[in-house]
């Protein structure tokens, strides 16, 4: 009987236990039912979830009592109502202008008893307003994102385009990040069109799918109907009121060229200011066209801006078509000539410029009198070439380049305190100043140095006897000690 019992209470038990796992089982399947109901991807749960979400101001770098709220110091975000403090504030607008009445840290809410119009008193007067705290919509920038949410890779052509078309008279504000473009960005030199372009420091637009090297990734000055760069003479300032005159402008950030596009045009319009900005792996970096009007001018102002192209043949840091323009502070690498006026490119002003380059100059052909051929030279290299008239050239560094200064015949250019100077053996070109036919520039103060012995050297070089220019206190060093008399037969008396 006893082993019977036994045996009765142990099926019991069995039976017992498969009935509790069999529940356990159902209580999981039903939770998770549940929870994909709740949360699962496109399910109602889901969307009922979000739809108790509201969003709020949170910090994300600490604000000192007294500190300025700019863009970079909070962010919107998205938390359950339970877990908002009262008074929080929701709306960015409301922080524009305005100052930390309590000091605030990484992750708190901010409220509106934490913020005041008016610096407190009893804040530190050591905090920092520093550029890249500037907040664009404080100052009544439009920026970008507005129009399309910022992603790598993202073709932002259509959204620029819009940005522009509709904000008039803006700023049109670019945050740090890449922003591929796969046409030109075009400015109208209409005044009650146009708008200005500011980037951050390192916000960069990247050409990406161009069609020709030669088409210009911003074009400032464009008429509306035209649609190539060849085809766009400027608005007349003759033809607007000056007073409505908007100044074009664009300041900071990278132009990247990708090594398939030309980088910044200038084609029209009034007072352009292009400033700190960097021109990399273009074709040309800037072309100044011959405006619209009696003088061909833009009065273009182009201050610290660095170029590097990548070694294309014709190639041009600055290409000047047009008149009374002013170049300043510019660094320029790894083009075939660093600046290039034309034969109406006359007029403008140069001042602290250094182009550079070493792999395009190291096969210059030259005649039994060691005079550079005019053809067969499609490698040959020049700092400054200048085909027309009355340009000024101040302290300007010609860094490597085959012929530092090239004249044309006609060219009464005033170089002073110019330096032309080679460091390797790899150019074996080096002359200083040089005149295709009779020479009439004026060239005061300059100095050439060889760092290296050289094939062909020169202080000056004249295609032609016969020209009215000048060269006065030539200085020259030379690494094998040039002898004075070696000088003097290339300078006219």
């Amino acid at each position: 009987m006893k082993k019977r019992r036994s045996n009765s209470m142990s099926r019991l038990l069995l039976l017992f236990c498969c009935f509790c796992l069999v529940l356990g089982s159902l209580s999981m399947v039903a939770c998770n039912s549940g929870s994909d109901t709740e949360s699962g991807d496109g399910g109602a749960g889901a969307e009922n979830k979000d739809k108790e979400l509201v969003e709020v101001i949170r910090i994300i770098d600490d604000v000192k009592l007294g500190g300025k709220f700019t863009n970079d110091r909070y962010a919107i975000v998205k938390v359950r109502p339970e877990a908002v403090p009262e008074g929080a504030i929701t709306d960015a607008s409301q922080l524009r202008n305005k100052f930390a009445n309590a000091p605030l840290y990484v992750g708190d809410y901010v409220t509106e008893a934490k913020v005041t119009d008016v610096k407190p008193d009893n804040a530190d007067d050591d905090e920092e307003e520093t550029e890249h705290e500037i907040d664009p919509y404080e100052l009544g920038y439009v920026v970008i994102s507005k129009y399309e949410e910022y992603a790598e890779g993202k073709n932002y052509s259509p959204a620029i385009k819009k940005a522009i078309e509709e904000n008039p008279g803006r700023t049109i504000y670019f945050p740090d990040g890449t922003y591929n473009i796969t046409e030109p960005i075009v400015i109208s030199a209409d005044p009650a069109k146009s708008v200005a372009l500011r980037l951050s420091h390192l916000a960069v637009i990247t050409a990406t799918e161009w069609t020709d090297p030669k088409l210009p990734m911003i074009r400032l000055g464009v008429e509306d109907e035209a649609e190539t760069a060849d085809q766009t003479p400027a608005v007349s300032m003759e033809d607007a009121e000056l007073s409505k005159q908007r100044s074009i402008f664009v300041i900071g950030g990278v132009v990247y060229g990708n090594g398939m596009a030309s980088g910044i045009s200038i084609e029209g319009g009034k007072d352009i200011l292009l400033y700190n900005v960097s021109i990399k792996r273009t074709y040309n970096g800037i072309h100044v066209h011959y405006a619209n009007n009696d003088m061909g001018a833009v009065y273009a102002n182009v201050d610290n801006v660095n170029i590097t192209g990548y070694e294309a043949t014709g190639s041009a840091g600055i290409l000047v078509e047009g008149t009374r323009n002013t170049f300043s502070n510019m660094r320029i690498a790894s083009v075939q000539y660093g600046v290039l006026c034309t034969k109406t490119g006359e007029g403008n002003s140069f001042r602290n410029l250094h182009p550079l380059t070493v792999g395009m100059n190291n096969a210059v052909k030259v005649d039994e009198n060691h005079k550079r051929l005019p053809e067969g030279n499609e490698r040959f290299t020049a700092g400054f070439w200048d085909m027309s008239d009355g340009n000024n050239f101040d302290v300007c560094y010609s860094d490597q380049m085959a012929t530092g200064y090239l004249f044309e015949e006609n060219c009464r250019t005033v170089a002073i305190g110019g330096f032309c100077y080679w460091w390797t053996e790899r150019n074996q070109y080096n002359v200083g100043y040089e005149s295709n036919g009779k020479f009439n520039a004026i060239v005061v103060s300059g100095k050439v140095s060889l760092g290296r012995p050289a094939a062909v050297r020169a202080y000056l070089s004249i295609g032609e006897e016969g020209g009215q220019g000048v060269v006065l206190h030539p200085v020259y060093s030379s690494k094998d000690d040039m002898l004075p008399n070696d000088l003097a037969q290339h300078i006219p008396q």
